[in-house]
């Protein structure tokens, strides 16, 4: 067997993986990035071995910012983000986009991929799949191979590891040229060691029951892959219908933008435009809260383009790009959609912002990236970007404007309405409504808690309780 290993013709690393893994008890695996489109291409084989364990540790974040096309190859920018000053929180969220970019694709759409995902969330909720971050950068490459004493040649008796240039994606696999080599004479326990001191200092991802929960949520609820029920599925045609009736139309020079960069011009992008579009003229602005992956940037640089104002852009640093070469991060999106008479701020800099008031009177539109930073209403940075959003058309994006309560949704949308003398509702008082709401959230929210309580008493209670409340919601949709 050939020690070096190139993808060239049949020397590919993927069906040396599949051989290794259908003889390992244990795999542990260190690559720069991991996207699904790697885990494809190991299921066959993990699933030949039902006993094999799979440890992946991911070495680099990927650059959040969706770049020309939704496939996930060119999504691969290699430009480690150094995150070591990033909350728990953020690393979570880098580790999640790099996770899931190439999920929310057409061609994704079929049985067998939703079987892939299934196997994947089965072995994350058995944890025979463990995933964790390095806390620091690293762009190793190390595949460990903890080998059965049977089945295969052994020089070293407790495994072998390969090394090299490939990162666990179906390119670095199969179908671009690389060089690894196997290594099984020599070395094997130092390797092992190296990895595993990395792991037991590496931020912990599916071993935490919290950020389990949030990756196989947003497989079943915010992915290609959620289960839509029939009403849904009507609900959002109808919406949709209804809503493009109303649609404004916008200006045909953003679809010669995207002709000119090579975007995709996707329907469901250009559509959204159009409603937010009509959204803004009546509200003065409008949440892009679409799921990971869908091109929120997109959508909110064509709507910056559509009203060509002076603009103001805040975001994470992260999300920034170069501002001299122009060609990543929002830095790229404003060059090419040509905002040119856009600036560019840190969320940190907001404070210092919100004290220029010539600076900003400048401004006549605000897009706010990660608005679910704001959240908070009682908070120093919420005082400021309101502050900074007063009298502007403002665009608000995030993938979660909902997380602990529905007030967190009107903490967004009281950066660009009055509550008190809102259209939004029949009476004019969004204050009300939301109240309303909150207190309703906060009895089911103790319902529930309630109803998995140890104490037999309280969950009796919770449970008649809910039976009340189905019976008055019947008789209400009756009426």
């Amino acid at each position: 067997m050939k020690n070096f290993i190139t993808n060239a013709q049949e020397t590919t690393l993927k069906k040396r993986l599949e051989t290794l893994i259908n003889h390992s008890q244990e795999l542990k695996f260190l690559v720069g990035f991991f996207y699904f489109s790697g885990w494809q291409s190991l299921i066959d084989s993990l699933q030949k071995n039902p006993d094999s364990r799979l440890k992946i540790l991911v070495g680099l974040s990927v650059d959040k910012i969706i770049s020309q096309s939704f496939n996930a190859q060119k999504l691969m920018l290699e430009l480690p983000i150094d995150d070591s000053n990033d909350s728990n929180e953020d690393r979570f969220q880098h580790f999640l986009i790099s996770l899931t970019n190439g999920i929310n694709q057409p061609n994704r759409d079929n049985e067998t991929f939703y079987k892939q995902v299934e196997f994947f969330i089965e072995c994350l909720e058995n944890g025979r799949l463990q995933l964790r971050k390095t806390e620091q950068p690293n762009h190793a490459k190390l595949y460990l191979f903890c080998l059965q004493q049977q089945g295969i040649e052994l020089v070293n008796q407790n495994g072998c590891f390969i090394t090299g240039s490939s990162n666990l994606t179906d390119a670095g696999l199969a179908n671009q040229q690389e060089f690894n080599v196997e290594i099984k004479d020599y070395g094997f326990e130092t390797a092992e060691q190296y990895f595993d001191e990395l792991w037991e200092n590496a931020f912990v991802i599916s071993e935490d029951d919290e950020y389990k929960g949030k990756i196989i949520d947003f497989f079943n609820n915010k992915s290609i892959c959620a289960n839509i029920t029939p009403y849904e599925a009507y609900a959002l045609v109808l919406k949709t219908y209804l809503d493009l009736q109303q649609a404004k139309e916008i200006s045909p020079r953003i679809e010669q933008i995207l002709d000119n960069n090579g975007f995709e011009k996707y329907q469901y992008q250009l559509d959204a435009v159009r409603q937010a579009v009509g959204i803004i003229n009546n509200y003065n602005g409008v949440i892009i809260a679409d799921v990971v992956g869908l091109g929120k940037s997109v959508i909110a640089s064509m709507i910056a383009k559509h009203y060509d104002k002076r603009g103001l852009l805040i975001c994470p640093p992260a999300l920034m790009g170069d501002s001299h070469n122009k060609d990543s991060g929002w830095y790229e999106y404003l060059q090419k959609f040509e905002l040119f008479n856009w600036d560019i701020i840190s969320v940190g800099k907001i404070d210092e912002l919100a004290e220029n008031r010539d600076l900003l009177d400048s401004y006549d539109m605000v897009i706010v990236d990660e608005a679910h930073r704001f959240r908070n209403q009682d908070s120093q940075a919420y005082a400021s970007l309101a502050n900074i959003c007063r009298n502007k058309k403002v665009v608000l994006l995030t993938a979660t404007p909902f997380n602990n309560s529905p007030a967190d949704i009107f903490a967004l949308l009281k950066l660009f309405v009055v509550p008190k003398s809102s259209d939004m509702t029949l009476d004019g008082d969004l204050d009300k409504l939301f109240s309303h709401f909150n207190s309703e959230f906060k009895k089911l929210s103790n319902l529930l808690r309630d109803l998995a309580s140890q104490d037999s008493d309280k969950a009796n209670k919770a449970v008649i309780q809910f039976i009340t409340r189905f019976s008055q919601s019947r008789q209400r949709q009756s009426q």
